[in-house]
């Protein structure tokens, strides 16, 4: 199996897990509609196409347009119908959480409705509590990171991988990698793995990334203190499969979930690195989370 565009970009796998089944030209249709009426803030008439689109697709829904539809039912007053895509959201999937709900100011007026506090329950239950700061700062490393690699792959297109250009900007991200580093050792030495609720999307996300991108020891060391955080449910177990196939790769074995390439130099392509027991590979990338390679 070869790939050519090998730049992981962490964003790609909550966009992946959000669109996980085959969405109908109906569906489509309706959500585009209802998503025209969301940005002319005609809530009354997306709230009607967003759920003709669920219906569509048999109840089902991408989970930023429930998430959508949720607000325009807010807006309209209509608390039940919010609070309904709230909870399949909450009850269903992980992409609530606290602090997401807390800073959306078109939910202000649910906080009084008692169903508020049962649902912050479900989605923190164990009431983290937000940390502003430190969510700026990792924020700004997760930034710093995707830019990094975004702009890598445009200078190998354009330049080629033996180009000095080329050459120029690999070292300079792996000395950047090497200040992130440091900054996130600190912040796992005083805090240990921050979640969602405590640092945001980016924040949790980019605790992972920078240790991905780090020397093997860095990676050793800290595989098994992320992997306590995912059995607390304070990182993701998709992320642990990535970091666990780079160790094994690093370590010249054979990976376990298929998210490893190596550069073919014959080709100029990636091919997929060595995989152990390939028949049940899939079955392993289900465990975790990961759709079916």
């Amino acid at each position: 199996m070869r790939i050519k565009k090998y730049i992981f970009n962490v964003a790609l796998v909550s966009l992946i897990a959000s669109s996980s089944f085959a969405q109908s030209e109906a569906y489509d249709s309706l959500i585009q509609k209802a998503n025209y009426y969301f940005s002319q803030k005609d809530y009354k008439n997306s709230t009607a196409e967003y759920t003709k689109a669920f219906i569509a697709l048999g109840g089902k829904g991408v989970l930023e347009d429930r998430y959508k539809a949720a607000i325009a039912w807010t807006i309209v007053g209509v608390n039940d119908s919010a609070f309904f895509q709230l909870f399949r959201l909450a009850n269903k999937t992980k992409y609530l959480n606290s602090y997401l709900l807390l800073t959306e100011p078109n939910f202000n007026s649910l906080h009084t409705d008692k169903r508020w506090d049962e649902l912050q329950s479900i989605v923190n239950p164990t009431h983290e509590i937000y940390n502003d700061s430190l969510a700026k700062v990792l924020s700004k490393i997760f930034d710093d990171d995707q830019k990094c690699r975004t702009q890598m792959e445009y200078m190998e297109e354009k330049f080629g991988r033996e180009s000095q250009e080329f050459k120029n900007h690999i070292s300079d991200m792996i000395n950047q990698d090497s200040v992130d580093l440091v900054i996130i050792q600190e912040i796992l030495t005083k805090y240990g793995w921050l979640s969602v609720n405590e640092v945001g999307e980016k924040g949790n996300t980019v605790l992972w990334a920078v240790i991905q991108h780090a020397a093997l020891p860095a990676q050793e060391k800290y595989y098994p203190i992320m992997e306590v955080a995912v059995s607390e449910g304070k990182a993701s177990s998709q992320y642990l499969a990535y970091l666990k196939d780079r160790i094994l790769m690093r370590q010249g074995k054979k990976q376990l979930y298929g998210t490893q390439y190596k550069l073919n130099k014959e080709t100029g392509e990636m091919d997929l690195w060595d995989i152990e027991d390939p028949e049940n590979l899939n079955k392993r990338r289900e465990t975790v989370g990961l759709p079916p390679l």
